[in-house]
């Protein structure tokens, strides 16, 4: 691919834009720009914004002419059918849209703490998103409340990313991945028409 895709992240917090931007910069290395003159426009402050503006968020792709959006919003629960309800109420929400759902079970630093797991104690594979939140954020950033220095925290953590390995412990990962993978195909398809 040689052409590149242009996107704008609407979601709760900095982690997971964060995330998004390290993984796409992973994954896809000169594939994928965010608008950053245009950032302004997908704000939302916490998961509630993003459940009222979401429709405006689609709308504003769609006037700035962006190829995809990306949607983050922490699903809040480790119950599995909860999960796979709210998945399906983001993803008819955005039907007929170029959007991909950054939905991770409970927050984003659940991955990261897989991320992080993975590097200091390999081959350990217990299940984290069961355990509370307030368990993950102190498991990822310590005693830190400073946005600045979680971000740098985090970016230490993304520099051992194994997709494929995260992909294997966390379903809500993987689906993420998956649509990344999906809009990739379905954008590739259509460009080359």
């Amino acid at each position: 691919m040689n052409q590149i895709i242009t996107y704008a992240f609407f979601g709760e917090d900095e982690a997971q834009r964060n995330f998004l931007e390290k993984y796409l910069n992973h994954q896809h290395p000169n594939t994928f720009i965010e608008d950053e003159n245009e950032r302004w426009r997908f704000k939302a402050g916490n998961d509630k914004q993003v459940d009222r503006l979401l429709p405006d968020a689609l709308r504003q792709r769609v006037l700035l002419g962006l190829d995809v959006l990306f949607v983050g919003r922490d699903l809040d629960t480790a119950h599995k059918p909860t999960i796979k309800l709210r998945q399906e109420n983001y993803e008819g929400k955005c039907k007929g849209h170029p959007a991909v759902l950054i939905l991770p079970v409970q927050c984003i630093e659940y991955w990261l703490w897989y991320i992080k797991r993975h590097h200091e104690e390999p081959g350990k594979k217990t299940p984290l998103e069961s355990d509370p939140r307030s368990v993950a954020k102190q498991a990822v950033y310590g005693s830190t409340k400073l946005v600045i220095k979680q971000l740098e925290i985090a970016d230490d953590i993304l520099a051992n990313l194994d997709v494929s390995w995260l992909e294997s412990r966390s379903e809500s990962f993987k689906h993420f991945h998956h649509q990344v993978i999906n809009f990739l195909n379905d954008y590739n398809k259509t460009s080359s028409t």
